[in-house]
């Protein structure tokens, strides 16, 4: 497991400012994305629909 944070560690930081930054941008908006995701199915299945 480390071995794989430390490659993506080095590949990130291979990339020039502004590629990081656009990463960062796209990588946040998937997390909140997933996020209000899993938090809507939740919601569905405690009102009973499936």
């Amino acid at each position: 497991m480390e071995a794989l944070f430390t490659s993506i560690e080095s590949i990130i930081l291979g990339l020039p400012p502004l590629l990081q930054l656009l990463l960062g941008i796209f990588g946040m908006l998937g997390v909140i994305k997933l996020f209000m995701f899993i938090v809507d199915l939740i919601e569905d299945r405690r009102e009973g629909k499936k």
